[in-house]
């Protein structure tokens, strides 16, 4: 018992001596990075499991209270980098011990108009031995519009600056922590970061070697605009106005739709008198001119179609549910916060009056450069990067056939045929997926919407991440993903000990 006891000291011992090594190599390592134009403000060495407070984190993130956990035992790093003598980008970097690294990098993106660092994907990418780099898009925050309000350089970062600052900055780090610069490099987003990340393929092709692209809103003021235009053509904001249509338009528990542009839908199915729907839930004259409309395409001041249709089977509440109280209200915020805060720079603006109008003149400003529709993308192609994008059928947000035209044109711009195009760029449509995860569909495809990852489901098959690396670096092309869909999507994680 007494040797025994012994060798458990020892072992002891040795563990106390390791975790105390890796925690000076971390404060260490904070002390002396150098990077041009780069602060660190924080570095700690955290332990795999810790519960980690974030009380720093504005509201609209998740904040005051939000809290992440610490997915291996890694080095924390917050760093400040100006990117103007008017704007900087936050960056956090977790760095698992380089026992323990995947010798990988993942940079995410944002969604929205945030400012939210995406730690869910962080946690996950860290978990996986990944060092794992997640931004704010150049400001604090994903609701309100004084961030933007007369700062052109903030709008510069999160139009396109802040994605390339988080590669270039991150790929440095990571070398000066591990002591190598032979990694791969990868990127995942969704929407907002959908957008970044093939935004980034185009201007700096060189930043990453595979990209994961879910619902990207490129086209991004249109896709904004369309909520506003969406929205007057079934009568808001006059709800007393009999073309008014909301009701009839929510609460419709609609099922999954594979190929919703293989439908048309003629609204006069579901007008009073035919007998289709009670006289509480049918639809006026009026309604249904309003709901014909409403599945239109937009089209701009002169007469061109400029974004698809809303799809089929999506639900409308993005630009049907904008009452409170009785009361016109625009529950999208995200249209008034960037008029406001970087369109119109005016502080007053509101959308009632909202029009085609208001959606010309953001596009000839288009501040930030943020209308990104960058489909040449000869130079990432020439390099051997990867794409792989993903897309529900049943996105309320970004309609599902804007991927359909950007597909088609990154194939016509960078002057591929089919299969060319395909060999670096991938293109999935989930069935009765929302926006970026949930819906009725199998829509669970490994896209980091919620921490933790199913760890039963950890392959190329099932996991998209996994499959854009068995792309990259063994030349394994993803014919089929395979979704999951949990019951009232609630996964219970068992933990044994």
């Amino acid at each position: 018992m007494r040797i025994f006891a012994s060798n458990k000291l020892f072992f002891l011992g040795a563990l106390a001596r390791l975790v105390r090594c890796t925690a000076d190599k971390c404060a260490s390592f904070g002390a002396g990075l150098s990077i041009p134009d780069t602060k660190v403000i924080a570095c700690s060495h955290e332990a795999n499991g810790t519960v980690l407070p974030l009380p720093s984190t504005v509201a609209s993130c998740g904040g005051p209270n939000l809290t992440a956990i610490i997915t291996t035992d890694l080095c924390r790093v917050v760093l400040l980098v100006a990117t103007s003598s008017s704007s900087e980008v936050q960056l956090e970097a977790w760095l698992p011990d380089p026992d323990a690294w995947n010798t990988r990098l993942l940079a995410t993106g944002t969604g929205g108009i945030g400012g939210c660092i995406d730690y869910p994907t962080m946690q996950n990418g860290a978990g996986l031995g990944f060092a794992s780099f997640g931004m704010n898009a150049g400001h604090n925050g994903s609701t309100g519009f004084d961030f933007f309000l007369n700062k052109p350089e903030v709008l510069n970062d999160f139009g396109y600056r802040s994605l390339h600052v988080e590669a270039s900055v991150g790929r440095q780090v990571a070398e000066q922590y591990y002591a190598s610069s032979s990694f791969k490099k990868y990127y995942a987003g969704c929407s907002t970061g959908g957008r970044q990340g093939f935004q980034n393929a185009h201007l700096y092709p060189d930043d990453f070697d595979g990209l994961l692209l879910g619902s990207p809103g490129v086209n991004w003021l249109r896709i904004v605009a369309s909520k506003g235009i969406l929205t007057h053509r079934i009568g808001w904001p006059n709800l007393d106005s009999p073309a008014y249509a909301a009701g009839p338009l929510d609460g419709v528990a609609d099922g999954i739709i594979d190929e919703p542009t293989r439908h048309r839908f003629d609204p006069q199915t579901l007008a009073c008198g035919t007998g289709l729907l009670n006289a509480t839930l049918c639809l006026t004259p009026q309604q249904v001119s309003s709901v014909r409309t409403a599945y239109e395409p937009i089209t701009d001041s002169g007469g061109h179609i400029v974004y698809p249709a809303f799809e089929l089977g999506a639900s409308t509440n993005v630009f049907s549910a904008n009452q409170q109280n009785g009361t016109a209200k625009m529950s999208y915020t995200i249209l008034q916060d960037f008029w406001r805060g970087a369109v119109y720079n005016d502080s007053t603006w509101t959308p009632e009056n909202f029009s085609t109008a208001d959606m010309d003149f953001a596009l000839a400003a288009n501040p930030g450069q943020v209308n990104a529709w960058d489909t040449d993308l000869s130079e990432f192609h020439g390099r051997g990067g990867k794409i792989i994008s993903y897309h529900g059928r049943s996105d309320e947000t970004v309609t599902s056939a804007l991927s359909e035209w950007f597909y088609s044109d990154v194939q016509s711009n960078t002057n591929l045929t089919l299969e060319e195009t395909r060999a670096f760029y991938r293109l999935f449509f989930i069935p009765g997926m929302h926006h970026c995860g949930g819906g009725p569909g199998a829509w669970s495809i490994g896209n980091a919407q919620k921490y933790p990852y199913d760890q039963s489901l950890l392959d190329p098959s099932h996991n998209t991440l996994l499959a854009l690396i068995d792309w990259v670096e063994n030349d394994k092309t993803p014919e089929t993903l395979i979704g999951t869909k949990y019951q009232d999507d609630v996964r219970t994680v068992l933990i044994l000990v």
